[in-house]
């Protein structure tokens, strides 16, 4: 493992100034980190240093996070994502890109994959499939429209993000809050967020996207999530003969968090099986 920290590199996606962690390594084959909605690109941040000496791991603040632009109600589809993505490779002139995301960010990098064959050496989905359901659309954004926490402290803020979670180290959650909230004019810690992307958060399905894939395709579905149900995955499998679906035992719905060492292993394992 390095002990490499990443640079803070910015560039323009249409009219937004986009953040992203750029881990060095410049030779290597580029490795884009897409985050969860309401992350950033910190989260990546373990597995980054991990495989950073293997990789040129770039890892993007998804447009209304972390430290890039907010785009305003309407601009928050899976499609607006995927062209920040596109304007990122455009950016650095990049070819053979591993695209790798987590939940929503997983959705961006199918999409990304299907739209630009040509770039993507391969693709990675941890724990979401190709359907987002009216209940978990409904849920997240009513829990968003009602309107974020204020803490007065990153311990507060680290419980709060935890919630009841006993799978993943605490020291995730203090590095979340850490990188993930800001302090707001009242002197409260608020995320770093843009409360409009609720209204994009809707039921959608991309089978559509699946079907344009050419990329090796590697799915990984956490046994204590209910995210990716066994239709879906039969459902990729029919569209997809040669995806492995990997189920790892113990993992909720951010994997990288609750099992880093078999994340990393499983990853790691299928590029360089596929020559990447």
């Amino acid at each position: 493992m390095t002990t490499r920290a990443p640079a803070d590199r910015y560039f323009r996606s249409d009219t937004l100034r986009m953040h992203y962690l750029d881990w060095g390594n410049e030779g290597a084959t580029p490795l884009v980190l897409l985050h969860h909605i309401s992350s950033n690109a910190h989260t990546w941040d373990h597995f980054a240093r991990n495989v950073c000496d293997r990789y040129r791991v770039l890892a993007l603040d998804m447009r209304g996070h972390g430290d890039s632009d907010w785009a305003g109600e309407g601009k928050y589809t899976t499609e607006h994502y995927a062209a920040d993505v596109a304007a990122l490779v455009d950016h650095l002139g990049l070819r053979r890109v591993i695209l790798l995301g987590g939940s929503t960010g997983g959705r961006v990098a199918l999409v990304s994959a299907a739209q630009h064959p040509e770039h993507t050496a391969a693709l990675i989905m941890e724990d979401v499939g190709a359907v987002r359901p009216a209940s978990i659309s409904r849920g997240f954004a009513d829990r968003v429209a009602g309107g974020d926490p204020q803490f007065d402290t990153l311990d507060e803020w680290a419980k709060s993000l935890q919630g009841q979670n006993q799978r993943t180290p605490a020291q995730y959650f203090l590095d979340l809050a850490r990188y993930g909230t800001k302090r707001l004019p009242n002197g409260k810690l608020g995320l770093k967020r843009d409360v409009a992307i609720q209204r994009d958060f809707v039921p959608l399905e991309l089978w559509h996207y699946v079907e344009r894939v050419k990329a090796p395709f590697l799915l990984l579905v956490g046994t204590e999530s209910e995210i990716v149900g066994q239709d879906q995955q039969t459902r990729f499998k029919q569209i997809r003969p040669d995806v492995e679906i990997v189920t790892v035992p113990g993992a909720g719905h951010i994997i990288v968090h609750d099992k880093p060492q078999e994340f990393e292993r499983l990853v790691v394992d299928f590029l360089k099986r596929h020559g990447v």
